[in-house]
């Protein structure tokens, strides 16, 4: 069964030239994140881009198979995005010194 896609001679280009400059942009929050998380979302963020990459090769080739390596990739995605939650449950990180809890020797009785 093949598809024929209305435009598809424009579109895949340049769906394909949008996840290069996503994945350029999330590549510097990767690298440059100032924080754990930052570069937790940057990883999840990669692995979507990924995902809808894989859509786009199986358009471009007319390959159904490579959906399944998408589906696959998501779910992948998805148990790593709970794992970073669990991991960064605990912590808070906030610009403002009065959000702080007192330290030792500050306040309280």
């Amino acid at each position: 069964m093949t598809v024929e896609l209305a435009g598809a001679f424009w579109v895949l280009p340049l769906a394909g030239a949008m996840l290069v400059i996503s994945t350029i942009c999330v590549m510097w929050r990767l690298l440059a994140g100032p924080s754990g998380p930052d570069r937790a979302v940057a990883i999840d963020a990669m692995t979507l881009i990924g995902v809808a990459g894989v859509g786009v090769i199986a358009l471009v080739r007319g390959q159904a198979m490579l959906l399944d390596v998408a589906i696959v990739l998501a779910i992948v995605s998805f148990l790593g995005s709970v794992a970073f939650a669990l991991l960064f449950k605990g912590t808070h990180h906030s610009d403002d010194p009065h959000d702080q809890p007192p330290q030792r020797g500050e306040g309280g009785l």
